[in-house]
């Protein structure tokens, strides 16, 4: 079989939870294809060998979105079967090749946005691209059952072309030897990884940081680690601290990569990803698969991916996060407990496993 692949997002720096789905699904498919498949990947940016290993065909694609629809609406891909992370190609492809879509998470139609232009690209994107591609597709591949209940919901008349096949996970534990030290000014401390913006949920994160604080008198700090810019949502955060004179015992370290985040994640006392909506939330395994006890959601695909393995809040309640902070950071017998079955239940997630899911998938079409 030749299976074609978008690697769309395909980053290299700064890169995104999507952006890393493409990167370890590539390499996985070329690696478990070797003497069975052909793999031809399609891309705007440049790929080296280093950044994704092994034998491929590699395409140029257009640098712009309506660029990359344009190339596959007058080109036809020479391939039995497109992947592609959705909603990039919807009627752009000829009938004779077989697309799966790859769908990680329905944002904005849960989490409304804000602003007139980011509201235009979301309808255009919901209301247009989704279900044209969708509709086109063979197969669905969504990586929780949350995300297949979004779909559901939101897009009916493709149910019964969902696939589930759960994401992988980062390895950190190969930054082991390169580990570095973490300020001891930090400690003990509260982790949060990930991109801070509002669906994140770090709002709520600090203000239950805050009620924390204030109700217990804890030595805790809070550390976050993931692009925050300067813009109002960060902002109010930094007043919010500075109101309650805490804002030197929250630190935002910034967009954090290898040995860097593999030492903040194993210096960590918690590890907190309470998130308003997620797709599958990697993280959570991440922390598990290093030894971290996990605070997440207690809704969307986070309880799915902890199972009993974290402990769950109401990401819409203050007091519930505070006093499950109190909990985490008192309660040794309960930290135990969520390492232990945390270590149990990483281990029954890989990139190994997604693929040769993805590609029973693809095998059967």
């Amino acid at each position: 079989m030749r299976i074609g692949f978008v690697i769309e997002p395909y980053e290299t720096a700064h890169a995104s939870g999507m952006g890393y789905v493409v990167l370890e699904f590539a390499r996985e498919l070329i690696r478990q294809s070797v003497g069975e498949h052909e793999i031809v990947l399609y891309s705007s940016h440049a790929v080296t060998k280093e950044g994704i290993p092994g034998t491929y065909e590699l395409v140029s694609l257009p640098k712009h979105f309506l660029g990359r629809l344009w190339y596959f609406f007058t080109k036809k891909p020479e391939v039995d079967v497109l992947l592609f992370m959705t909603p990039l190609l919807s009627i752009v492809t000829s009938r004779k090749v077989k697309t799966v879509a790859l769908c990680q998470e329905l944002g904005s139609q849960k989490i409304p946005v804000e602003g007139m232009r980011p509201k235009l690209f979301a309808f255009f994107r919901d209301h247009v691209l989704m279900p044209l591609s969708l509709n086109r597709s063979a197969a669905v591949i969504v990586p929780s059952e949350a995300t297949a209940d979004d779909i559901r919901t939101y897009y009916p008349q493709v149910a019964h072309k969902l696939h589930l096949v759960p994401d992988g996970y980062q390895d950190l534990t190969i930054y082991r030897d390169s580990a570095s030290e973490i300020p001891e000014a930090y400690k003990p401390y509260f982790f949060f990884a990930g991109k801070v913006k509002y669906r994140k949920n770090l709002h709520g994160i600090v203000s239950a940081f805050i009620r924390f604080k204030e109700q217990t008198g804890s030595p805790a700090k809070l550390v976050i680690a993931g692009d925050h810019g300067t813009g109002e949502y960060f902002q109010n955060m930094i007043q919010e601290l500075q109101a309650h004179g805490l804002e030197q015992d929250v630190h935002f370290i910034g967009y954090t990569v290898g040995a860097t985040l593999y030492s903040y994640y194993t210096n960590a006392h918690v590890f907190v990803f309470a998130s308003l909506n997620e797709g599958f939330g990697m993280p959570i395994l991440e922390a598990m698969h290093l030894g971290v006890p996990v605070i997440t959601s207690s809704i969307s695909s986070m309880a799915e991916v902890a199972g009993e393995a974290g402990l769950l809040v109401d990401p819409y309640s203050i007091e519930d996060m505070a006093e499950k902070f109190e909990r985490m950071m008192t309660d040794q017998a309960l930290r135990e407990t969520c390492i232990a079955r945390g270590k149990e239940r990483a281990a029954a997630f890989s990139w190994e496993r997604s693929t040769q899911g993805l590609l029973q998938i693809l095998s059967a079409l």
